[in-house]
């Protein structure tokens, strides 16, 4: 569904352009039409934009927050996916503000057993701790949250790629999550490598096996000379 809005209107009252498409899209939801996830992202972000020009992102992200509680109700959770991955952006910089999004998003995934957004708010969680309390226990907490999400993006890719032909952007190709993993793979063993080596070791091992399969590069001899280095301190 492509939902259209004045230009000119939008810019004198965003306030009111979000309501509109707010129930848009609700009344599209109750009669069951098939709704244009990429309409629907262009459109939040055009509004986000009149809002951030007008200094007013605070309202912006407490309607859509709103919003995106509503459609969980609806059980579109794919939506509200989108809505919690453009506020996420939007926020970018309040590490407080974006934090409490990607937890309250993590937990409504979980919920719907949503293994991409289990991805992506993982990641959002694991890239905040990286700044604010690096290799803390709430750092690996998330690193392990992605890891296990991305393992089962990989294992169940095909019936996937069905389930998530409403999100936006689609799923990437299966090798962009192989690698995203050995990438998480890579940073949990960083931070357990001093307190717990043969972990590590074994988080390197699967890392390296999955890398196995592509042109060696960079991450490649990363994996490579960890592994040389516990293994030579570990014997």
């Amino acid at each position: 569904m492509k939902v259209k809005f004045n230009t000119q209107n939008l810019n004198k009252n965003p306030k009111a352009a979000f309501e509109i498409f707010a129930q848009k899209i609700k009344g599209s939801i109750k009669k069951k039409d098939n709704i244009d996830v990429q309409a629907f992202s262009n459109e939040l972000h055009t509004i986000g934009d009149v809002f951030e020009k007008q200094n007013n992102k605070e309202h912006m992200t407490k309607v859509s927050r709103n919003f995106a509680q509503q459609l969980v109700s609806l059980k579109e959770n794919n939506l509200a996916g989108i809505i919690y991955s453009f506020l996420i952006k939007f926020n970018a910089g309040n590490d407080k503000l974006v934090k409490e999004l990607a937890t309250n998003a993590l937990a409504i995934a979980k919920r719907f057993n949503d293994p991409v957004h289990i991805m992506s708010r993982s990641r959002n969680l694991a890239d905040i701790y990286h700044k604010t309390e690096p290799g803390s226990q709430n750092h690996l907490k998330m690193l392990y949250e992605e890891k296990r999400a991305i393992r089962d993006v990989i294992k169940s890719y095909d019936k996937l790629g069905n389930r998530y032909k409403t999100i936006k952007t689609g799923l990437k190709p299966i090798e962009n999550y192989e690698q995203m993993l050995s990438i998480v793979l890579v940073s949990i063993a960083k931070i357990i490598k001093s307190t717990n080596p043969k972990q590590a070791i074994e988080e390197l091992t699967l890392a390296q096996s999955i890398m196995s399969k592509y042109e060696k590069g960079n991450l490649s001899y990363q994996i490579e000379r960890l592994l040389k280095e516990l293994t030579k301190n570990n014997k």
